[in-house]
């Protein structure tokens, strides 16, 4: 049986009360790296769909680009935006767009970014929802624009635990990256091509790795598309 759930306040208590990481995955900031060389980098416009308290969006803005992020979650959203008003003071001269918001349904013009990312965000989700999302990003990116996207894989610990919301979609898991974290969606490479078929998919990376301070296996998978144009 299916069940539906609001998870807003359940997202907004966890950034209330609990410290999230401060830094940037070292994969997007190689990314990021390799795509964007400009001398301006204020004329490349960047949207963090489910950008929390900020770790992406504050990297983002103090390297100089133009940067838009929204979330859920009012307590993320302030964090995110007094963080980047104490350590980027003088970095860069354009302020961050930060929403609260459903990031199903975005509140910019299409093709309004040139890159939009997606860590760890779009998974938290069912399957509709998630291909809402996948509809709203192509609709906000401007052609030739670039999507980066970081799932859960299959392979993580508490895939298949907890309680089955539909086909890969699980609620509370017991174990692993996802326990405690509310709706999760656990991806494979095929299903990524399937969903992601609109974009031209440049690169499926995977990345698996054990941890084991919550004795759990990980497979982490990193989607890079473009927008046709």
């Amino acid at each position: 049986m299916r069940i539906e759930r609001d998870y807003s306040q359940h997202w907004d208590d966890k950034f209330s009360t609990r410290e999230w990481g401060r830094y940037p995955p070292e994969d997007l900031v190689r990314f990021v790296g390799r795509n964007f060389k400009v001398a301006d980098r204020q004329e490349i416009s960047v949207l963090e769909v489910g950008c929390g308290p900020g770790a992406n969006i504050w990297f983002l803005h103090r390297e100089g680009y133009r940067v838009a992020g929204i979330d859920g979650s009012p307590a993320a959203i302030d964090k995110a935006r007094l963080r980047i008003e104490i350590e980027n003071t003088g970095l860069n001269g354009i302020d961050p767009d930060l929403r609260v918001g459903n990031f199903s349904s975005l509140p910019w013009p299409e093709q309004s970014f040139d890159l939009v990312v997606d860590i760890f965000a779009m998974y938290a989700n069912t399957v509709d929802v998630i291909e809402q999302t996948l509809g709203e990003v192509y609709r906000v990116l401007k052609p030739g624009g670039r999507f980066y996207s970081k799932l859960w894989g299959t392979n993580t610990t508490g895939f298949g635990q907890g309680t089955e919301i539909e086909s890969r979609t699980y609620d509370e898991i017991p174990l692993g990256p996802c326990c405690s974290m509310g709706i999760s969606h656990f991806f494979d490479i095929d299903e990524i091509r399937q969903r992601f078929g609109s974009f031209q998919i440049d690169a499926i990376d995977t990345i698996v790795r054990s941890d084991a301070i919550i004795d759990s296996d990980i497979e982490e998978i990193i989607c890079q598309c473009t927008k046709p144009g």
